[in-house]
């Protein structure tokens, strides 16, 4: 784990020790079918080249009862899109196949099928319908038999578009010729259909593994998500509900979280805890710990730990902004110090180095807050004290006198600090992330389908070249002048400014791994920018995809979703995203990191400004709302640095 040694310690890479419970998977739930066919699945055929369409791709669409692909006197490709209306919101798609009826019999031929990026309508041409394509295929050539295009029916429900699919041979088959029954088939049971297999949204199941810590007049209750979320898109929301041994309710919070600090409690009083988990769909049955809990009082009580902590906090931030010289001045200024002067001494040298490094490059943090809530206070297994809390704090960078407001720098926690005592006083003695710590998993198909993401044996950085942006003696970016930046010119399918606006707008939403910072870049590219999946096995760097298993019960995920030197192999091999500088950086792009001492890159954040300055980051990190020069600063004193910074533009043609 990276320790916390500065102003908002960062999360982002990191080895978790969990504890295994044994569970069961969920009960395969009731698929449904739906066939899409006539109506409800349009289509037609699209000449698009040669002789067949000799205007520069400005031939109409052909709609009779033949669908035909290639041709000797030039390519036609057939455009279908289905009327997806008829499938519920919050449907898990588990299979969709595309069925089209040959016109002469023969052994299935090798298709390849498309999403549309952009919409399309037969009264366009066929020149249109080619660039609304995917520069690549969902999937490698092959009969439509053996192509599954759930995840495809899936994206098309979760980003809420689905402009429709394109079919073409393969390009060494074109000059020859497939044709098919269309929708107008006289025989209604040779027309095109688009057969979807999917299980209705119900409620979630009930949260999984509730434990209970008591504390001083206070609780805190984690649990395990449901192992069956009941359908697509919906996150559960949390209810816990504490009563008393008599049955009164003694406290109700809710939380998107699986797990919330319950204050306000009596000490000496025994508390049991239920929790239940709801989404549109409906409200889980209730889970329960497994005992009562009593809270009982912290020596010295509670308010004299949190005091502590704050002092503490302060007193970092404090030589992070030049507030304090050196830590023999942070320390004198707390009245406190004496219970956290070896913690912050440890760390004093590299909040100093970063403060300096930063100033060579005329910038400086100013205006350091750090504030705790959801406390809870109390004593562990061991007899040891803690204090757990959330942590949020805020900075501002500041780039020169002429920047008068400077950059937002600031992350929330949960942190877990632990306390000794030497001779009755309490020190403070290790810092930790919570929910790491605190971590029970279910050992069952759920439970670990998240933790195998992105495997760096057998891998390296080199593998794949790209084009890192400059860095100086410092680690910073070298400043660029006009005249060296390389011109990007791109029709990109991906949306920027929709990714940069997820990523903004849901930097609070829920982490589903412990390393979560590709998955949310990959959640912001495909919510936000619409950036279509591609099949392949989940590890190969060609998939990019979610698609849910084990009867659509479970999401699972690419390597290239989760995991950062996957997504940039895939992104960089397959999608062919270019590296751009960081004057020319825009919003939605991705940065992605390389420390010094690790084999691959293992960070990745989206950019959502550029001020001429810097660049604006969203991150699921320890500092969710950064620049580039703060995140780089964070590591500039450590032996493992940030050595190499790529900058990538998620495109699907240029």
């Amino acid at each position: 784990m990276r320790a916390c040694t500065d102003l908002g310690c960062s999360a982002w890479s990191y080895e978790q020790e969990f504890t295994a419970q044994t569970g069961t998977d969920p009960k395969a739930p009731q698929t449904r079918s739906l066939t899409l066919t006539g109506a409800t699945l349009d289509d037609a055929t699209v000449p698009v080249g040669g002789k067949a369409c000799p205007e520069g791709g400005a031939c109409p669409a052909v709609r009779d009862a033949k669908l035909t692909l290639g041709g000797s006197d030039g390519e036609r490709v057939a455009w279908l899109k289905p009327d997806l209306t008829k499938l519920p919101a919050g449907a898990r798609i588990t299979k969709a196949r595309l069925v089209l009826s040959p016109t002469q019999s023969g052994a299935a031929r090798p298709v390849e099928v498309y999403d549309l990026l952009d919409p399309w309508t037969p009264t366009q041409k066929g020149g249109e319908l080619l660039a609304a394509l995917d520069e690549a295929p969902f999937a490698d050539a092959a009969p439509l038999a053996d192509q599954d295009l759930a995840p495809v029916v899936q994206s098309w429900l979760e980003q809420e578009s689905g402009e429709g699919l394109a079919v073409r041979l393969p390009a060494t088959e074109r000059a020859s010729t497939a044709a098919f029954h269309s929708a107008r088939a006289t025989d209604t049971a040779l027309r095109p259909k688009l057969e979807i297999d999917y299980v209705a949204p119900t409620a979630p199941g009930a949260p999984q593994d509730v434990r209970v810590t008591p504390g001083d007049a206070g609780l805190l209750a984690t649990w395990n998500a449901p192992q069956d979320n009941g359908s697509a898109g919906d996150e559960p929301q949390y209810t816990v509900v504490v009563t008393k041994a008599d049955g009164s309710e003694a406290a109700r919070v809710t939380n998107a979280e699986p797990r919330a600090v319950v204050g306000g409690l009596a000490n000496g009083t025994a508390y049991r805890v239920a929790v239940t988990a709801r989404t549109a769909h409906g409200t889980s049955p209730a889970a329960t710990g497994a005992d009562a809990v009593t809270t009982a009082a912290v020596p010295a009580g509670s308010a004299a730990y949190r005091e502590i902590v704050r002092q503490y906090l302060d007193a970092r931030a404090g030589l992070l902004t030049g507030k304090h010289a050196t830590v023999t001045a942070a320390l004198a200024a707390s009245p406190r110090a004496a219970s956290f002067q070896d913690l912050l001494k440890a760390q004093a040298p590299g909040l100093v180095e970063s403060r300096e490094a930063l100033a060579r490059h005329g910038s400086t943090y100013t205006d350091a807050t750090a504030a705790l809530s959801d406390v809870l206070v109390g004593t562990d297994d061991s007899g040891r004290v803690f204090l757990r809390a959330a942590v949020d704090e805020k900075a501002v960078l500041k780039q020169g006198t002429d920047d008068p407001t400077g950059e937002a720098d600031e992350g929330r926690q949960e942190q877990r600090f632990t306390f000794s005592t030497n001779g009755g006083a309490p020190i403070l003695h290790l810092e930790a992330d919570a929910p790491a710590a605190e971590t029970v998993l279910t050992e069952s198909a759920s439970t670990w389908q998240g933790l195998d993401v992105a495997p760096a044996e057998g891998q390296d950085a080199d593998d794949v070249p790209d084009e890192p942006i400059a860095l100086d003696a410092d680690g910073f970016p070298v400043e660029e002048t006009a005249t060296v930046q390389r011109a990007i010119a791109l029709r990109a399918a991906v949306s920027g400014s929709g990714t940069a606006k997820w990523a903004s707008k849901n930097i609070g939403t829920k982490w589903e791994y412990g390393q979560d910072c590709t998955n949310f870049v990959s959640k912001a590219l495909y919510y936000g920018g619409k950036m279509k999946t591609r099949m392949g096995g989940r590890k190969h760097d060609r998939a990019w995809w979610q698609q849910y298993y084990l009867f659509g019960s479970i999401k699972n995920k690419s390597y290239t979703w989760s995991g950062t030197e996957n997504f940039r192999r895939h992104m960089t091999k397959y999608r062919k995203a270019p590296s751009v500088s960081k004057r020319n950086a825009r919003p939605g792009d991705i940065v992605l990191f390389k420390w010094k001492k690790e084999r691959v890159y293992n960070h990745a954040a989206v950019v959502v400004g550029n001020n001429g300055r810097d660049l604006q980051l969203r991150q699921h990190g320890g500092v969710s709302k950064t620049t580039l020069s703060a995140a780089i600063a964070r590591y500039r004193n450590k032996a493992n640095y940030i050595e190499r910074v790529v900058i990538l533009r998620p495109k699907s043609r240029s």
